[in-house]
């Protein structure tokens, strides 16, 4: 059975830190390789969603 999400809710805390930039630059490359990993993740359930339909 499917499972459709209709919404999604995402929650940020932004507050001021006295090391921005190397926060910051930190922040920038872990959200990056977060999201990398979100997607590489999503296109494999994705393709092997496909292909079970396809095998059926």
């Amino acid at each position: 059975m499917p499972i459709e999400i209709r919404e999604l809710l995402i929650k940020a805390a932004i507050g001021n830190s006295t090391n921005v930039s190397n926060a910051q630059n930190a922040n920038t490359m872990d959200l990056d390789r977060v999201k990398k990993e979100i997607v590489k993740e999503v296109t494999e359930n994705v393709l092997r969603t496909i292909q079970l339909k396809l095998e059926r």
